[in-house]
C-alpha cells in the first residue's frame, strides 16, 4: 500500500488527466518501497507473526512499531499472560516483569498488530517529494547514482527527507 494517494501525488505536481498515472503509480511504490527500506519498518497498519531469538535479557523489540495490540507472546513453547510484560507500544518494546527471554534461536513468538491506520503527513509528504524528484528528474541522473569514471552509489537523498525518515528509523532489531 503507497504511503499516499495519486490524488494527493498529482495534485503536488500540479497533474491533470490519466496520461501519467501509470508511471506515478510506479513511483509511488518505488517511493514506499524506498521509505520501509530506509527506515527498516512498514509504516501501515497490519498483523505481524514474528520469531525472534532469544537473548538472555528482559526485554524484547519488535520490528514494527507502535505496537497497537498483541495477541501472543510465546516464549519456548509457553504462552505468556498479558500481565506478565509491560508494553511500550510508540517504541515496539515488551518487557517481562519477571524473567528473562532466554537465549535460543528463534523461541520468541510475537504476534501482534502495529502501524498507523493514517500515516503520519510527514511520512506522506516525504514520499511525494520523492516521487516529484524521480518525476522531473526522468532520463537525468538518478538519485542516489553519481558517475565519473564509472558509476558509483552515494547517497543523494535531500536532507529535509533524511531528517525526516531519521525521526521514524527502527534501530536495534
Amino acid at each position: 500500500m503507497p504511503l499516499t494517494t495519486l490524488i494527493t501525488a498529482k495534485e503536488y505536481l500540479g497533474l491533470t488527466g490519466t496520461g501519467e498515472d501509470s508511471l506515478l503509480n510506479r513511483l509511488m511504490d518505488w517511493a514506499t518501497d524506498f521509505i520501509h527500506s530506509y527506515c527498516g519498518r512498514i509504516f501501515p497498519q497490519g498483523g505481524y507473526d514474528e520469531y525472534t531469538d532469544g537473548d538472555g535479557t528482559e526485554t524484547l523489540l519488535s520490528h514494527q512499531f507502535p505496537i497497537l495490540s498483541v495477541n501472543s507472546l510465546e516464549v519456548d513453547g509457553v504462552v505468556k499472560d498479558s500481565t506478565s510484560f509491560v508494553l511500550y507500544a510508540p517504541l515496539g518494546l515488551l518487557k517481562l516483569k519477571s524473567g528473562v527471554f532466554p537465549r535460543g534461536k528463534k523461541n520468541v513468538r510475537l504476534q501482534y498488530t502495529a502501524g498507523y491506520a493514517t500515516i503520519p503527513k510527514d511520512i506522506e509528504q516525504a514520499c511525494i517529494e520523492l516521487v516529484a524528484l524521480r518525476y522531473y528528474d526522468r532520463g537525468k541522473e538518478r538519485l542516489g547514482v553519481t558517475s565519473s569514471e564509472g558509476t558509483s552509489f552515494v547517497s543523494q537523498l535531500p536532507q529535509e527527507i533524511r531528517q525526516v525518515l531519521e525521526l521514524y528509523k527502527r534501530y536495534g532489531v
